[in-house]
């Protein structure tokens, strides 16, 4: 399907050099797209496109006052970025074989654990997630979103098809489903991990939660997706999964995995440790570097995947045991201490329980979390947050976490309605000095939870981004602890 934003310019004999909604990315010869976001109104920025050489404006509000440059008004302007990024960068995606991972937690995870098992299988692969933009193995930079918006996902394409990327392993958010980002991408392969609380700000009800996932597997499951090998990979221990399944039958190949349902892959003996995890595979033994259980679904996630794709069992095995770790995914702090510091991507109910069960047997001495609730988010998971860490942690330090534009006092009021009855908190809002002070307390054998950023290094304070990183914060206390 054509793009009727670079038909106007075609029309206008107008010569586009590049797309952005960005004004201040603008080059002579960019369509430049007013974006009204959450936070900034890029009609408000027209003025200065103009000045840096934009040669078609893109809107859905009608200018004021007549332009020096072709206007196209927009009905629905994700759409049109979508249709003009396709078509611009060439349709990259065509002849890339795409794999989609969506649900609320486990994407990341999975995607870097693909990304390990198609290298090993020798293909260069490029990955687009939460903690990074990845091109055979090599950061092109640091995430601004989970799944790109249109306009740099093309971009982002076309560089990994110039590049000779053979796959491409990409986190899909939910949002991005809503927003039409992904919009011209056939997936060969969708995977669904499971459906959580979270996003409910944005999507207001759980079933319109679902539905935005669903579009993912729509897409694979649609009659025109050209690519040959479409496969649906879906978690049959999740009820939304088994719901997914009933929506896909007779529609399109499904594989299923799991620990307890009947399922297609299928784990059993697993063992836990504190640094890594054994279980097989229908009676094939395996192991990650990676802790807990939840990561046992996300090996299978993968591991039914990649066999989805062709790669041999022997491969999958060693690109699984390949992953040395997930940035901010249970992350382990070793500096020598004789007590276990974690930095976990904890900022749900669930995940924080999950980060509970995943220490708890291991549990000699103490367990310590620090942790805090983003603001401007879903306010209803914070008092459900609180209860969860005084109820499975020893001593919990309340701290902040991209308090963004709302009030602290707000966010910790919300939070603290879940403690009530509960003595074992402290509030301290410095972030960094909440860590020290958990750090400072654990004696030996002790654990230690930094909660809720995981891999981010930055804070979100009011509309200002400063550099913050658990990571360094806790590095920097072990270290400077060694050397007294």
């Amino acid at each position: 399907m054509g793009s009727s934003v670079l038909e106007q310019a075609r029309v206008a004999g107008t010569k586009v050099t590049g797309l952005t909604f960005r004004s201040q990315d603008v080059r002579p010869g960019f369509v430049f797209f007013a974006l009204k976001g959450a936070n900034a109104d890029g009609n408000v920025f027209i003025p200065d496109a103009l000045t840096r050489g934009a040669v078609l404006i893109v809107s859905q509000q009608t200018p004021q006052s007549p332009l020096p440059v072709p206007f196209y008004l927009s009905n629905d302007i994700d759409k049109d970025m979508a249709d003009a990024a396709y078509e611009f960068y060439g349709q990259p995606s065509n002849s890339l074989k795409m794999i989609g991972v969506t649900g609320t937690k486990g994407k990341t995870s999975i995607a870097y654990l693909l990304e390990s098992i198609f290298t090993m299988a020798g293909q260069k692969v490029g990955a687009l997630g939460t903690v990074s933009y990845r091109i055979g193995g090599r950061k092109i930079c640091d995430a601004p979103n989970t799944t790109p918006a249109a306009l740099p996902l093309f971009n982002l394409l076309a560089e990994m098809k110039k590049e000779n990327c053979q796959t491409v392993v990409m986190e899909v958010s939910s949002h991005a489903l809503e927003l039409q980002r992904v919009r011209h991408i056939w997936y060969d392969t969708a995977i669904f991990t499971n459906l959580q609380r979270d996003h409910l700000d944005f999507h207001h009800t759980f079933e319109n939660y679902f539905n935005a996932k669903v579009k993912l597997f729509d897409n694979v499951a649609d009659p025109q997706n050209p690519k040959t090998n479409r496969t649906a990979v879906i978690n049959a221990d999740d009820s939304y999964g088994q719901k997914l399944i009933s929506i896909l039958q007779n529609r399109v190949r499904v594989v299923t995995f799991g620990l307890e349902q009947k399922a297609d892959f299928r784990a059993t003996h697993i063992r836990e440790f504190l640094t890594h995890t054994e279980f097989e595979v229908n009676g094939i033994k395996a192991r990650i570097n990676l802790l807990g259980k939840h990561n046992v679904y996300n090996a299978l996630a993968a591991w039914a995947a990649a066999s989805a794709n062709g790669i041999p069992t022997e491969q999958i095995i060693q690109g699984l045991a390949a992953l040395s770790g997930v940035p901010g995914r249970m992350e382990r702090i070793n500096a020598g201490q004789d007590f276990f510091a974690f930095v976990d991507f904890a900022y749900t109910n669930e995940s924080l329980q999950r980060a509970f069960a995943t220490v708890a047997p291991f549990k000699k001495g103490k367990i310590f979390v620090v942790f805090g609730c983003g603001g401007q988010r879903d306010r209803t998971k914070r008092p459900l947050m609180g209860r969860t860490a005084c109820s499975q942690a020893d001593y919990v330090f309340l701290t902040n976490d991209n308090p963004r534009c709302e009030d602290p006092k707000q966010i910790f009021n919300d939070i603290l309605a879940g403690m009530e009855g509960y003595t074992n908190y402290e509030i301290v809002p410095d972030r960094a000095e909440a860590i020290r002070r958990a750090l400072s307390t654990a004696q030996k054998d002790d654990i230690v939870i930094v909660a809720g950023k995981g891999h981010e290094n930055y804070q979100l304070v009011g509309t200002e981004k400063r550099h913050f990183s658990d990571q360094e914060v806790i590095q920097e206390f072990l270290e400077e602890k060694a050397r007294v």
